[in-house]
């Protein structure tokens, strides 16, 4: 395959990706091996692999970054994109990703429309940090479930953490507050967004789904 049809493809994947997966890019470039055969201008941009992409807010931000080699062209060193913090994997490229999950991830300016599989980077992820280290605990604030208790010392700082305003009711940016934000175990985040829709399942529902079926199974209900 030639060089030019090799980029008309690409192209064509790039836009691709962009849609599917909702990600809201201005100029989107497409490259198997760590080689772009063309810059970026219009921002927010993003690169992507067969795997998962990494977006670029801002120009500042692409230009800046130490793990571009930008020329006429666009190289990253071997393995390629999915070593630089903030790439975002994506299991299945047929996927139709809808899962709004902040997982790992003051005020941070967040809501440009990205939906992925598992990790979802269109959040700050210094808020959600931010969030976890100020936190009284982290206990699920659903179940009461510690990864410390369960798990001991070594996952003592895991949890999840839960945006309780969707993206699908953000149509431009917005600011959030740590107050915005909820700390989740695995499992009740993932009940939150069962729900079909763009509206996931509040807390009190959860709970309540919760308190239901301990006390169908005759065990104790949890008091929040």
């Amino acid at each position: 395959m030639d060089r030019r049809t090799k980029a008309a493809l690409n192209r064509d994947k790039a836009v691709r990706l962009n849609e599917t997966w909702a990600i809201g890019a201005a100029q989107a470039r497409y490259s198997e091996d760590g080689h772009w055969y063309a810059t970026l201008s219009r921002f927010p941009a993003a690169l992507f692999d067969a795997h998962g992409y990494v977006l670029f807010e801002t120009e500042q931000e692409y230009r800046s970054s130490p793990y571009l080699n930008i020329g006429k062209q666009i190289s990253v060193p071997k393995p390629g994109i999915s070593t630089i913090p903030g790439y975002v994997r994506v299991a299945d490229l047929n996927a139709s990703p809808n899962l709004d999950v902040d997982i790992h991830t003051l005020v941070a300016t967040e809501g440009r429309s990205r939906l992925v599989l598992h990790l979802q980077r269109e959040r700050n992820q210094s808020l959600v940090r931010k969030k976890r280290e100020q936190a009284a605990s982290l206990d699920c604030e659903i179940c009461r479930f510690s990864f410390s208790r369960t798990y001991g010392g070594g996952a003592s700082d895991y949890c999840e953490v839960h945006h309780l305003l969707p993206l699908s009711k953000v149509e431009k940016t917005t600011r959030t507050r740590l107050e915005d934000l909820a700390i989740l175990c695995a499992n009740c985040h993932r009940v939150v967004h069962m729900r079909d829709g763009p509206e996931p399942y509040t807390l009190d529902e959860v709970r309540s789904m919760l308190t239901k079926s301990t006390e169908s199974d005759g065990r104790k209900p949890r008091s929040w």
